[in-house]
């Protein structure tokens, strides 16, 4: 027969020493004894209950109590009888002086109906918190008490303080009954164990990984081993384990080291209480952290943190909008058309921030700066998020793939009906030499719906709410009060083409508010930095005459890190933001590059 395995907290070394000696009589209990008092043996009983390999635990008076509240494993207590209170008054008596009886109620209220049915008129103070041992005595040591019977808390601090104590211990028959209580309780839920061994068995056997937090967030089950690679795992979930848990089902991404994590949250009830079931899956990482062409961010908050998703959404504005809540509400893949600087990427995490999906990851794949190597990835690995369910995809510049990579991303697509397992968005930069032909194909192949966004230059109505928008944002940011635009001011903006749309429009709007001190841009103001931009229009634009470009001025003024990002937002936007060829231009790497625009 399986011995039953039993941890017991002893107060004192004496228990400790009896304990060990009772354990070596039997053969049916496999007993680790560890000396402990209230809240150290807690910590003891957390430290070594980790995994749950005891069946049960025992201990003595408020240790027992304050195990009980932090521990599933069942917990006996070691119990005093009226014979060894007994024991001690008429020690007590011999004694000679004032005395009283104190400790938590394991003691007291044996004491008391003692002291009922004896009549003896002896005071008895109960604790309840650790906290209440040191005023009690130094009070009962002014009002002339000398000696306490109590346990083993107030035996420890009677001895700082000087005060006589005699510590109420237990015999071995009450140990012996404990250690039967536990063995009988044991062997009663027996069949519960079996079944509980068995689902963990199960659930181990599984790929997944699982952990269980109750309301509280403290943790109930886990099948995550002892391996180093494990206890990471779990520290890194409990660290923050209210991201994971909660009453909604989500879906979050992970990644530490080498591997990726995808960790479900599935809310249950059991028994009137609420508890996060998370399933974790872990996959070796697709692609190491410092490649810049695959972003994952698990909610819209999480994606405050890039500039280009911080600033108010244009994309709410005018007409757009209505389509844009309209078509967030399905699960059909979308395709956003622009020029470069329309807002396409901010429109695509507005379809995923009020979509369906929003609980789930959301990726975005730049094909600009993804490589052959990670592109075949995407289509064979098992870690790659096309393998995912209910996730929302991001293809950013659609456009910028090879012929063959789009051929094999769409034989890939038809054969494994990528876009009914989750939800697709493509944005495109338009016009494109491939931009008519992929059009064609999602529109018609895919069934895309179709999300164009206006150049800003055919939103004059807009502007002036766009602008508004901006100003506000720059005037929490520089601490201003800027209004707006003087009526001629605004009627430059209005009348300038824009060639980089939104992009250019804000930047421009950095600057004026920057320079401007009174509560309106200027004309002056804006006809100083309108002159200072290059006039030509995006290649799409052909209405506009284009002709030689004026110098780009470049503010000196900042650090080398912003003079750098700002040569490279200039050379990005002259190249229609195809960032392979801003980095060949500029001499970098396509790593290099993203890690300055990201900086």
């Amino acid at each position: 027969m399986k011995k039953i395995s039993i941890l017991a907290i002893a107060p004192y070394e004496g228990m400790a020493e009896l304990l060990n000696s009772i354990a070596r009589e039997r053969e049916d209990i496999d007993m680790t004894v560890r000396v402990g008092n209230l809240k150290d043996g807690v910590k003891i009983v957390q430290e070594l209950t980790e995994d749950f390999t005891y069946d049960a635990v025992i201990s003595r008076g408020g240790t027992a109590e304050m195990i009980r509240s932090v521990c599933d494993v069942a917990v006996t207590d070691i119990q005093i009888s009226v014979y060894d209170i007994l024991r001690y008054i008429k020690m007590a008596e011999y004694y000679g002086g004032k005395y009283a009886i104190t400790g938590f109620r394991d003691i007291t209220s044996s004491a008391k109906i003692l002291c009922d049915l004896l009549q003896y008129k002896i005071d008895i103070i109960t604790f309840t918190d650790e906290s209440e041992v040191l005023p009690t005595l130094l009070k009962l040591k002014e009002n002339n008490y000398s000696l306490v019977i109590c346990d083993m808390i107030s035996f420890n601090i009677s001895k700082s303080i000087s005060l006589n104590a005699f510590l109420v211990t237990s015999g071995r028959e009450a140990l012996l009954e404990a250690l039967d209580r536990a063995v009988s309780f044991v062997h009663s839920i027996s069949a519960l164990h079996k079944q509980k061994e068995l689902f963990k068995a199960a659930l181990t056997r599984n790929n997944e990984s699982i952990m269980i937090f109750d309301e509280n967030n403290q943790l109930w089950f886990s099948t995550l081993t002892g391996a180093p690679a494990d206890r990471q795992l779990s520290k890194l979930i409990q660290d923050s384990v209210a991201d994971y848990t909660g009453p909604k089902e989500k879906v979050l991404i992970r990644r530490f080291a080498e591997i990726t994590c995808q960790i479900s949250n599935s809310p249950i009830s059991y028994s009137g209480r609420n508890y996060s079931l998370l399933k974790i899956e872990q996959k070796p990482s697709l692609y190491s952290e410092e490649d810049g062409s695959i972003a994952i961010y698990n909610d819209f908050n999480e994606m405050a943190a890039d500039e280009i998703f911080a600033f108010n959404s244009v994309n709410l504005i005018g007409k757009t909008h209505e389509m844009l809540e309209k078509y967030a509400r399905t699960q059909f893949p979308v395709l956003i058309t622009g020029e470069v600087g329309t807002g396409k990427e901010k429109a695509a995490a507005l379809l995923y921030k009020y979509g369906p999906n929003g609980s789930h990851p959301y990726y975005v794949i730049d094909c600009s700066l993804i490589s052959e190597r990670n592109f075949s990835h995407l289509l064979a690995s098992n870690s790659s998020p096309f393998n995912d369910v209910g996730s929302t995809i991001h293809i950013k510049l659609v456009g910028e793939l090879s012929k063959k990579q789009l051929e094999k991303f769409s034989n890939y697509m038809e054969n494994t009906r990528l876009a009914r397992r989750n939800r697709l968005i493509f944005t495109l930069v338009k016009p494109h030499a491939k931009a008519e032909l992929i059009e064609k194909y999602l529109a018609n192949r895919l069934s895309c719906l179709l999300l164009p966004l206006m150049p800003l230059r055919e939103r004059i109505e807009d502007i002036s709410s766009i602008a508004a928008l901006y100003i506000n944002q720059m005037n929490l940011a520089l601490g201003k009060q800027i209004i707006g635009f003087e009526p001629s001011a605004l009627q430059l903006v209005r009348e300038y083409p824009w060639p980089n749309n939104l992009d250019q429009f804000r930047r421009v709007l950095k600057e004026l508010s920057v320079i401007t001190d009174t509560a309106y841009i200027t004309e002056r103001h804006t006809r100083e930095i309108l002159a200072q931009e290059t006039f030509a229009l995006a290649p799409s634009a052909a209405n506009v005459p284009s002709g030689p470009a004026p110098s780009v001025r470049l503010d000196l003024s900042g650090s080398l890190d912003q003079i750098t990002k700002e040569v490279i937002n200039l050379v990005l936007a002259e190249e229609n933001m195809n960032r392979e060829k801003t980095a060949k231009r500029l001499g970098i790497s396509r790593t290099t590059l993203w890690r300055s625009l990201k900086s």
